[in-house]
């Protein structure tokens, strides 16, 4: 006969059944927490295939483990004791790593993996030698478990119903203007290089001399708008107004300060007015696959991406592995470059290897080009290769330089090539602008944080631009001058927000005084 503690189901003193089956909700707990706290800029269905491994290996650990200690509640205990800990290592290393003692770097793999390792191994021993284990440590595992799920279940939950609101404030707050268009009207090249800042800034803070990238495009005809700044110091906020050429304020009332929810911004960004008057009047939207889902516009007549390999990991899954004791493996394998990186690079590369070869689109067309560089995280080097080492003793604060100052170079270099090509093959000279959405991001100040590269190349008219004009004011000029608009130019304004507070601006004065 089996005793009763080998029974799956007990019971308490007060005569409720308990199950162990906290196991399993620890084993998704991790997954749909890391998923509710990105789930704006990533694919929802990134999460199924590590929610179905993290599954199938609670299961493997519930099996092995009542093969060991012939006791469910025991294997359900030792399988939750060490879904614990493999999902909470990266966590605590991450925290734990920039600790320094008399400049040693005390917290690394070669001190923590004994920690873990130690800890299972006491847990397991403890499990192994109790002969009953306390009846009150699965009901509390039980109630954790649940506990911790229902935050992210919730938003989870509600983020569809969330978005569908937010893409139905946007089409009704954003306006669709009645645009003049003809057979001859001009392509649009709206190509924002993220954190690409203003060229004296390049110059003084990273010691990159650009003016070769920027002579070469004014040989082309563009206006280079000599003390732009943007408008906002987030990627997100800067689009959903330059899109729609009005500042955020303007676009709805639930930008306020003390709010963090940017979820509809990536409405207003996706179902821009700008977009929405281009496709009206007969245009085609082109766009590039950019790892965020704020700015992948995947409902385009072109939406252009890398052939993407099924089995190869996704960008949640490379976070999902940061934070787990699989970081181990990353680390070894790849160093301590951030989660995902070759992504980013492999999308990059095809964006600028596709950018000038989209004369085969016919009629007028839209591109918008969201390129995540100079902008972090740092995978290329000054001429395309992989990051190069940096000097030894080499301070966070000066590699972080550096390695902005060589992306930037890199992606300087690329534009000045794909550029002229755009304007080669297109029948109708296009409209190009070249844009930062802001500032650089590496440490610094919020007035170097909103001074950004803003270059425009408006066939036959340059009449309209000045060497302040900020983004809000981009489409403006271009609907002004070339669909028949007479649309109000808006003050200038930079205001700078930190990333917590995205809605409590701080002005920033345009102090350039280059005419």
């Amino acid at each position: 006969m089996k005793s009763k503690k080998d029974k799956l189901i007990s019971s308490n003193v007060s005569g409720m059944p308990r199950y162990p089956f906290h196991p399993f909700l620890f084993g998704v707990y991790p997954i749909l927490y890391q998923m509710a706290i990105n789930i704006s800029e990533v694919s929802f269905s990134y999460m199924y295939r590590p929610l179905f491994l993290s599954l199938a290996g609670v299961v493997v650990l519930l099996l092995l483990f009542r093969t060991v200690y012939r006791d469910w509640t025991k294997a359900a205990l030792a399988s939750s004791i060490l879904l614990i800990l493999f999902y909470s290592y990266g966590h605590a290393y991450i925290a734990l790593k920039a600790i320094t003692f008399d400049g040693l770097f005390i917290f690394r793999h070669r001190t923590l993996i004994p920690v873990w390792v130690g800890g299972a191994g006491l847990a397991l021993w403890q499990i192994a030698r109790k002969s009953v284990i306390r009846s009150t440590l699965t009901p509390m595992f039980n109630v954790a478990g649940l506990f911790l799920l229902v935050m992210p279940t919730y938003q989870l939950a509600s983020y569809p119903f969330q978005s569908h609101l937010s893409q139905s404030a946007a089409e009704k707050d954003s306006r669709t203007l009645s645009l003049n268009v003809d057979d001859g009207s001009p392509d649009i090249y709206y190509i924002i290089l993220d954190g690409y800042g203003r060229s004296d800034v390049l110059k003084q803070e990273f010691g990159f001399d650009n003016s070769d990238f920027l002579n070469s495009l004014k040989d082309l005809g563009f206006y280079v708008a000599d003390c732009s700044q943007s408008n906002y110091a987030q990627t997100q906020i800067s689009l959903a107004s330059s899109l729609n050429f009005n500042y955020i304020d303007e676009l709805g009332d639930q930008f306020v300060p003390g709010t963090n929810d940017r979820g509809v911004l990536a409405a207003f960004i996706k179902h821009s007015a700008l977009r929405k008057s281009l496709e009206a009047a007969g245009y085609n939207t082109v766009a590039f696959a950019t790892g965020f889902d704020w700015t992948q516009l995947d409902d385009a007549d072109y939406y252009l991406s890398p052939q993407s390999n099924s089995s190869a990991l996704n960008e949640f899954e490379y976070l999902l592995i940061d934070t787990t004791f699989a970081r181990i493996i990353q680390d070894t394998r790849l160093g301590e470059q951030e989660a995902g990186t070759e992504l980013y690079r492999e999308r990059t590369l095809f964006a600028l290897d596709k950018l000038d070869k989209l004369a085969y689109i016919k009629g007028p067309k839209f591109v918008f080009v969201h390129l995540v560089i100079p902008h972090p995280p740092f995978v290329f080097g000054p001429t395309g290769g992989p990051v190069e080492p940096v000097p030894a003793g080499t301070t966070k604060s000066a590699q972080t330089a550096m390695q902005y100052r060589d992306q930037a170079i890199y992606v300087s270099r690329r534009m000045k090539e794909i550029v002229p090509r755009i304007i080669a093959n297109s029948g109708t000279p296009p409209i190009i602008v070249i844009q930062g959405d802001h500032g650089p991001t590496v440490p610094g100040t919020p007035q170097r944080r909103m001074k950004n590269l803003s270059t425009y190349y408006l066939p036959g008219s340059n009449a309209a631009l000045y060497p302040t004009i900020t983004p809000v004011n981009t489409f403006r000029v271009i609907l002004n001058t070339y669909f028949g608009q007479n649309l109000e130019m808006l003050d200038d304004l930079s205001l700078y927000s930190s990333y917590d507070d995205p809605f409590r601006y701080r002005p920033i004065p345009n102090l350039c005084t280059k005419n």
